[in-house]
């Protein structure tokens, strides 16, 4: 069995904020401490939304952010870096894909790629969250061009369809890294045998990782490393360490799901054997 990538997803995404915990770090300067403690648990990725100062919610201007954040952890260690092309959709769509082609040169080594449209599962699941087929491809070509590769979200079964359906038509380059998320409600369940059926729809060759929200987090991260896939845990998927305990810091998470490695015997990728793993170019 391969070693295990941890990707800590820190900065709570959309819906977390200084509302629901008073632990998401939401200054530049808390973020890269947060991810520093992350990366000296075991995390070797970092996954990063932008934020407001102070409350947490998603920041307005997310690129000057995202760009600051990149440089300050680039200063602290050598974690991989991981920016969402997801969150902070408040722009105008010409604005929104100007802000991605921008986004993609902020100098990370990665970003997410949600692989198709779905219903919002965040109570109380109003709208929809769009990502079309065109804007897949055009994002993708960003992505290409500045030498960051693509993390597939998957949140239905369809959306391995159309990352497959991609692939061959060369949308992404060889080799592909998806990772299915397991969100319950409008997408996929978080079962064993949910994520059975998802692997069996997966090419062979392409890397995998799992989230799961809220109390499944843990578990099926635990059933993902037994199956040969990766894991992401942190503050945008689960704020607690147990039940009605919050965790104080995404470390904690980390530190969980290594405890539980460890227990299987399965060894933690350091940041540069998972660029490897990968096939990253570190910045």
């Amino acid at each position: 069995m391969g070693k295990l990538i941890i990707t800590a997803a820190v900065t709570g995404g959309e819906p977390v904020s200084r509302e629901m915990t008073p632990y998401v770090p939401c200054s530049p300067e808390e973020i890269v401490d947060e991810t520093v403690r992350c990366w000296e648990a075991g995390a070797s990725i970092v996954h990063l939304h932008a934020k407001e100062p102070g409350t947490g919610r998603p920041a307005p201007d997310p690129n000057p952010l995202l760009k600051r954040y990149i440089e300050m952890i680039r200063d602290r260690c050598d974690i991989i870096i991981n920016v969402t092309t997801g969150g902070g959709r408040r722009a105008a769509a010409e604005e929104l894909d100007e802000m991605i082609r921008e986004r993609c040169w902020l100098g990370q080594e990665m970003s997410s790629m949600n692989m198709g449209s779905i219903n919002s599962w965040v109570r109380p699941h109003r709208g929809t969250f769009m990502n079309q087929v065109p804007t897949i491809e055009r994002w993708a070509g960003y992505m290409r061009e500045a030498g960051v590769k693509p993390e597939l979200e998957i949140y239905d079964t369809g959306m391995i369809n159309a990352a497959k359906m991609l692939a061959e038509r060369g949308v992404f380059e060889e080799s592909v890294h998806i990772q299915f998320v397991m969100i319950g409600s409008t997408g996929i369940s978080p079962t064993p045998r949910a994520l059975l059926y998802c692997l069996e729809e997966k090419p062979e060759g392409w890397t995998w990782s799992v989230c799961a929200l809220g109390r499944h987090e843990l578990p099926m991260g635990a059933v993902a490393m037994t199956l040969g896939g990766h894991v992401r845990v942190g503050f945008e998927d689960n704020i607690y360490i147990r039940r009605g305990e919050l965790a104080k810091s995404n470390a904690e998470l980390v530190e969980r799901i290594v405890t539980i490695a460890e227990a299987l015997n399965i060894e933690v990728a350091t940041p540069d054997e998972a660029r490897e793993m990968l096939g990253l170019r570190r910045c």
